[in-house]
């Protein structure tokens, strides 16, 4: 027994110097590490740190400026996408109010003329503004019989179609007057102006429908007719069938504080009518209404007043006729005007005067929450 104790003894005696002798040699390691990095802190150059500091704010600036670089490059190249869009989407100038007028000042002319050759050259001379000299000569009416006159109120722009690259189609209704004085010789009024041997001329005044091609010439900066105009026909009909109203499909308001809002809407339009600015910027949000009719008409009264719902609790929408006089006459139009109110400190305010964006808001509003509630209810029975 003594023997096998003492073995086991010097076995775990062993183990133990063993292991003392690997943590002195991992503690001598750490001490020789210390000493070698102190060491090399002693013979490390005066500004080593600066240096090494400075090496990493270089690179750090560097990487930042080639970000910047990279993200102007991105930039730029999406700004010149953008701008190639936006010189892709041209517009169509032949279109402008320019163009439409350009057009009747043309109708005007091709349809104004008197008799005889010199006329004829005025003609051409005064047609060579608007039409290629290739096709003037063939516009100029060689009629010898027949003048024409036309106002220029009686040329009545009725449609514009757009045929892209600055060229455009403007269809309008003209009311001509034609004269011919050969067919009335020998003809005379029961007056004494016709007893002298005055000749009474035939007159027939007709409508038609023509059609002018524009261009517009951007080398030129300048309208043309690049071909001769057409003449077509529009059926106008009467309008039979009623139209939906601005109003359609509101929740109207039938309760008690209608009362309040009529004789507002009283109170308002008689300002309105009369009174200037600085006293309408009171009751009168809507910059673009606050000049009111400023005594050019006279207020008579309402007519047909119908009260809606806004968008919020404190709004409403009153649609109603209102009966204007001319105030040197006395003559009596009737006019529809929608309003949008807003009640604030128990008094009215006009938020609007015929302002359709907020009603569109305000059904596309009122389609969302039905939209919404059907959605509801399909969950409930699923």
């Amino acid at each position: 027994m003594r023997k096998r104790l003492g073995k086991s003894t010097d076995k775990k005696d062993g183990i133990v110097k063993k292991s003392m002798d690997v943590l002195k040699k991992s503690s001598e390691n750490e001490k020789r590490k210390k000493d070698m990095r102190k060491l090399e802190k002693k013979s490390r150059p005066k500004g080593y740190r600066a240096k090494k500091l400075g090496a990493f704010t270089f690179w750090m600036l560097f990487l930042f400026m080639l970000l910047i670089v990279f993200v102007n490059i991105f930039s730029t190249s999406g700004n010149s996408n953008a701008g190639e869009k936006t010189e892709n989407i041209k517009v169509n100038k032949a279109l402008a109010a320019e163009g439409v007028e350009f057009s009747k000042d043309f109708v005007s002319e091709y349809f104004t003329w008197n008799i005889g050759d010199k006329d004829q050259e005025q003609r051409v001379e005064k047609l060579s503004y608007y039409l290629p000299k290739e096709i003037n000569a063939q516009a100029v009416i060689a009629d010898k019989q027949w003048k024409s006159t036309i106002a220029r109120e009686d040329i009545i722009l009725k449609e514009v179609e757009d045929l892209a690259d600055n060229r455009a189609r403007i269809t309008f209704q003209v009311k001509i007057n034609f004269e011919n004085f050969a067919a009335g010789q020998g003809k005379k009024e029961n007056d004494k102006k016709s007893e002298k041997g005055l000749v009474v001329p035939e007159k027939i005044e007709t409508v038609k429908y023509i059609s002018v091609p524009i261009l517009y010439d951007d080398e030129e900066r300048r309208f043309a007719v690049y071909e001769l105009p057409s003449f077509t026909y529009l059926d106008e009909r009467k309008i039979d069938e009623s139209i939906e109203s601005e109003t359609e499909g509101l929740k109207p308001i039938k309760d008690g504080s209608t009362q309040n809002v009529r004789a507002f809407m009283e109170t308002f339009f008689e300002a309105y009518a009369n009174d200037s600015k600085d006293k309408l910027t009171y009751i009168v949000e809507d910059p673009q209404h606050q000049n009111g009719l400023n005594q050019t008409m006279s207020f008579v009264g309402l007519k047909n007043t119908e009260i809606f719902e806004g968008k919020k609790a404190n709004e409403k929408i009153v649609k109603t006729d209102v009966v204007l006089a001319e105030p040197k006459t006395g003559i009596e139009f009737t006019s529809t005007y929608i309003l949008v109110l807003a009640e604030r400190e128990m008094r009215y305010t006009v938020l609007f005067v015929n302002n359709k964006q907020y009603i569109d808001e305000l059904k596309d509003k009122e389609i969302a929450n039905v939209e919404k509630e059907m959605d509801m209810e399909g969950e409930k029975d699923n």
